[in-house]
C-alpha cells in the first residue's frame, strides 16, 4: 500500500502495510510553515499524539535492550516517542509503567527480564523440532507454512516456503528449510500469523516459553478471527501511514515535499539497501534538512550566536519529524541506517556523547564496479566426488586494479557462489584500502581487546588467590 503517493505527485515509494503494532507519535510542528490548510482539519500543524497500544507497550518493554533506531524502526515510530515512551516505561512512578506491570496482571506473565534467573533459564523449543513437528503431523498442512531465515550473502532477511526444494545447500536434505542452519532461522509463519519467534521467544506450536500454552491446533482453529481483527488494525494503520504524509506535506508544501520524496526514491535502489552507502544516506539527512529549513524561513546565513542555538534545536526537530517519515520506508536494513544516522545527527547537534551503537558489521564496504573484475567459472576440486567436478560452478574472482583474487565454490548453486565471492572480495578490497580501520581490522581489534580483557582479569584472579593463600 502507498500512502506517500497518495498525497504527492510520483507513487515510486511503496510502503508495506504495517504491523499490528504499528502507530506514530507525537510531532512537534512549532516554528514550521504550512503553505495550506484544510477545512475539515483547522489546526493541521498542532501537536499530534496517537496513544501507545498495550501491545505496543509490551514488544517495546521486551526489546528494551536494543538501539534507539532497532526500536523506532521495528515499532514504526520516530525516534523521539519511542525514546519517550522508553523512559515512561521504566520509570516505576509512571501512568505507563503501572498499566503495563499492575493494572494488567493477568495477561504480562510472559514479559521476559532479562535479569531474572529463571526466565533465563527457560527454554525454548526448538526451531528443528518445531519443524519435525510441522513435517509428520498429519493434521498440518506443509504449504500453509513459510520460514523467515537470515540470508549470509545479500544479509538480508528472507522467506522460503516449508515444502520448497532443497536445490542449493550440500548436504542430504530433501527440503530447503532443514538444509538452512539452525542459527540461522529467525520465525516461522502459519500463514501471516508467526508462530515460532527466536528474539521475541514466541513458540505456538508447542506452547513454550511466551506462547503460553498455545499450540498450532488453536491456532489454526482461531486463525480466522486473527486474521479478521489484523485486517481491521491494517486499516487504520494505513490510515495513519498516509496522515503522517499528510502532515509532513502541509507542514513542507507540495513543491518541497515531492522533493523530499524524490530524494527518498533515488535512496531506494532496486537491487536493495546495501547498495545506499553511508555517504549518500549522509546526504540524503543534510538533502532533508535543507528542505525543512527552507520551510521554516529561517535564514541560516545569520551569524547571531542565539539564532544559531534556535536553528540548531530546529534542526533537532526537524531531524525527529524526519524519522517520522523513514519509519515508514519498506525496506528494513535501509530504514534502520538512516534512523541510525538521524539519532547520530541529533546527538551531535545537542551536544551529547554519540551512543555506541553501531557494530563492525554495520561498516559500509567499498562497492564494486563490474568493469574491474575479471570473472572464470572452473570445475570444482576436493572432496565430495562427481557432484563436485561434474560442473563448473567454482568461482573465481579477481578485481584488477589491486589483483586481488577470492575463490568460492561453498554451494552448488553457481549463482550463489558469484555472489559469496563477491562478497569475500568486498571484505578483502576493504582491508586493502582501510587497513585497520577495515571491518575485518575493527571486528580484530574487537576480540584482541577482548582477550586482552580476559587474560587481565585471569591475571587480577590468580593474583588474588596467591595472596589469599601467603596470609594463610
Amino acid at each position: 500500500t502507498s500512502c506517500l503517493s497518495s498525497v504527492g505527485r510520483k507513487d515510486e515509494i511503496r510502503v508495506n502495510d504495517a504491523p499490528p503494532h504499528f502507530l506514530y507519535h507525537r510531532v512537534l510542528f512549532s516554528g514550521l510553515s504550512a503553505d495550506s490548510y484544510e477545512d475539515s482539519n483547522p489546526n493541521p500543524m498542532s501537536n499530534i499524539y496517537q496513544e501507545w497500544s498495550l501491545e505496543q507497550d509490551r514488544l517495546l518493554y521486551e526489546n528494551r535492550k536494543k538501539s534507539l533506531p532497532k526500536l523506532a524502526s521495528m515499532l514504526g515510530r520516530g525516534l523521539r516517542g519511542v525514546k519517550t515512551r522508553m523512559e515512561k516505561l521504566t520509570d516505576v512512578n509512571s501512568a505507563a509503567y503501572e498499566r503495563l506491570f499492575v493494572g494488567n496482571r493477568s495477561n504480562n506473565n510472559d514479559l521476559v527480564d532479562d535479569d531474572d534467573p529463571e526466565q533465563k533459564g527457560s527454554r525454548l523449543t526448538p526451531v528443528k523440532e518445531v519443524l519435525r513437528r510441522i513435517r509428520w503431523d498429519g493434521t498440518l498442512l506443509q504449504n500453509d507454512f513459510t520460514v523467515q531465515y537470515y540470508d549470509r550473502v545479500e544479509e538480508s532477511i528472507d522467506e522460503a516456503t516449508f515444502d520448497a526444494p532443497n536445490n542449493s545447500v550440500s548436504g542430504n536434505e530433501d527440503l530447503f528449510v532443514f538444509a538452512i542452519p539452525e542459527h540461522r532461522i529467525v520465525s516461522v509463519k502459519y500463514k501471516q500469523q508467526i508462530v515460532w519467534d527466536k528474539d521475541q521467544r514466541v513458540d505456538r506450536v508447542f506452547g513454550s516459553m511466551k506462547g503460553n500454552g498455545e499450540t498450532i491446533d488453536v491456532v489454526i482453529e482461531n486463525y480466522a478471527d486473527w486474521k479478521k481483527e489484523k485486517d481491521e488494525q491494517d486499516h487504520i494503520n494505513r490510515q495513519r501511514q498516509a496522515e503522517v504524509a499528510f502532515r509532513i506535506k502541509t507542514m513542507l508544501g507540495k513543491e518541497r515535499f515531492d522533493v523530499l520524496k524524490d530524494t527518498s526514491v533515488s535512496l531506494q535502489h532496486p537491487s536493495g539497501s546495501l547498495m545506499a552507502t553511508d555517504e549518500l544516506i549522509t546526504q540524503y539527512i543534510k538533502t532533508a534538512l535543507n528542505i525543512f529549513r527552507d520551510a521554516r524561513s529561517v535564514d541560516i546565513d545569520d551569524k547571531n550566536v542565539e539564532d544559531s542555538k534556535v536553528k540548531q534545536q530546529m534542526d533537532v526537530e526537524s531531524l525527529y519529524i524526519l524519522s517520522e517519515l523513514v519509519a515508514l520506508l519498506p525496506d528494513d536494513l535501509l530504514r534502520e541506517r538512516i534512523l541510525l544516522k538521524i539519532e547520530s545527527h541529533v546527538e551531535r547537534l545537542e551536544g551529547r556523547k554519540p551512543n555506541q551503537t553501531t557494530t563492525v558489521t554495520s561498516q559500509d564496504l567499498p562497492e564494486l564496479n563490474e568493469d574491474d573484475l575479471s570473472e572464470k567459472f572452473v570445475r570444482g576440486s576436493g572432496a565430495g566426488g562427481q557432484k563436485i567436478n561434474k560442473t563448473a560452478n567454482r568461482v573465481i574472482l579477481v578485481h584488477i586494479p589491486t589483483q586481488l583474487r577470492v575463490e568460492c565454490q561453498d554451494t552448488r548453486s553457481l549463482q550463489q557462489n558469484r555472489k559469496i565471492a563477491r562478497k569475500r572480495l568486498r571484505l578483502k578490497l576493504d582491508e586493502f584500502i582501510n587497513g585497520e580501520k577495515s571491518r575485518t581490522g575493527l571486528k580484530g581489534a574487537k576480540v584482541a581487546s577482548k582477550k586482552a580483557k580476559t587474560k587481565a582479569k585471569n591475571r587480577a584472579r590468580q593474583r588474588k588467590k596467591a595472596a589469599a593463600k601467603e596470609e594463610d
